[in-house]
């Protein structure tokens, strides 16, 4: 049976929430991802594919089933109704299958009996329409600390989003708040690429975009004192045991963060995972440069599309607020 595996620690139902439905075309050629759902469970899901060939349709499904021992994504043909492996569903799956690995940056495709399948030609590039200003930076043309004046072109206050995703608050934020000079640290390629086009879309000159680690870029890049806030929007909670070292917030991460905070200025932190919540809030509390502050409701609710999702789950969300003490 024709089948791909796809290495990846997170779950199938994270993964299947950022897969798109998409259409690709060759010759006289057509494979369409239709939609996928996902089982009550969440560890299997079918994807409604068709394929139309010279004008005739082929409906199917591909099944996606994460394996208990590994976590790792395996892709096939579902068994009913039987279809024949030929080569145009071979490449249907391998398209599913890139598309999984492109729309999460937590997925790489690890093993395929249908290599032939795969090809780079439909892979994600660039706008070539782009025009010469382009908001991602690259770190090796910015030298040791960034003067915030230099990369935006203007004096404004500062605020940085860890984790941008697919860019819902950073996007609606700069669009409302044109004067502020808004930065995303956004460590995967497909989020960052993307945001990239959706700011480049809205025209908003006052977005900059990183790929970098975090932690270090608070510590090593920016000046300190010089950002007004830092948003952190439902961060990995890398719940398994043997995954915590990848959390962001951390102790060596809380006084980054400190520092770089002007006197007064802020950091905002929401997350659906309760455990993850406490830690984080623990290793906030016990900087002495930070003190809680009240959770502003009306400024921290519907944020992001993890967060609308959620709330329709019912899942509860946690939220915290800190202001870097005053000098005396």
């Amino acid at each position: 049976m024709p089948h791909v595996v796809l290495h990846t620690s997170s779950p199938l139902r994270e993964l299947i929430d950022e897969l798109e439905p998409f259409v690709v075309r060759e010759a006289d050629t057509v494979w369409r991802l239709r939609d996928t759902y996902l089982s009550k469970g969440g560890q299997h899901a079918l994807a409604e594919c068709l394929v139309v060939i010279a004008g005739r349709p082929q409906r199917f499904f591909v099944h996606l089933a994460q394996r208990a021992h590994d976590a790792a994504v395996v892709v096939r043909l579902y068994a009913s109704p039987p279809v024949e492996p030929l080569p145009s569903v071979k490449r249907m799956i391998a398209l599913l299958a890139e598309a999984v690995e492109r729309a999460h940056p937590d997925v790489e495709i690890a093993h395929s009996t249908i290599r032939e399948a795969f090809t780079d030609r439909y892979r994600y590039e660039p706008d070539p329409r782009r025009t010469g200003w382009d908001p991602l930076l690259s770190l090796e043309t910015l030298g040791g600390r960034i003067e915030w004046e230099a990369i935006y072109g203007r004096l404004g206050e500062v605020e940085i989003e860890i984790g941008s995703g697919k860019g819902s608050f950073l996007v609606a934020a700069a669009a409302d708040r044109s004067d502020v000079n808004f930065l995303s640290i956004e460590r995967a390629r497909p989020y960052a690429e993307h945001l990239r086009d959706r700011v480049n879309r809205h025209d908003l000159r006052n977005v900059r975009i990183v790929r970098t680690d975090a932690g270090r870029f608070l510590a090593e890049r920016v000046v300190p004192g010089s950002v007004r806030a830092l948003h952190i929007y439902f961060p990995d909670p890398w719940p398994k045991k043997r995954h915590r070292k990848r959390r962001l917030i951390t102790p060596d991460f809380v006084a980054a963060a400190a520092q770089a905070l002007e006197p007064g200025g802020e950091i905002r932190f929401v997350t659906d995972h309760a455990k993850y919540f406490a830690r984080a809030t623990a290793a906030f509390e016990a900087h002495s440069d930070l003190r809680a502050a009240p959770v502003l409701e009306a400024e921290m609710t519907d944020l992001t599309n993890y967060e609308r999702k959620y709330r329709a789950e019912g899942r509860p969300i946690h939220r915290a607020r800190y202001q870097r003490v005053p000098p005396p």
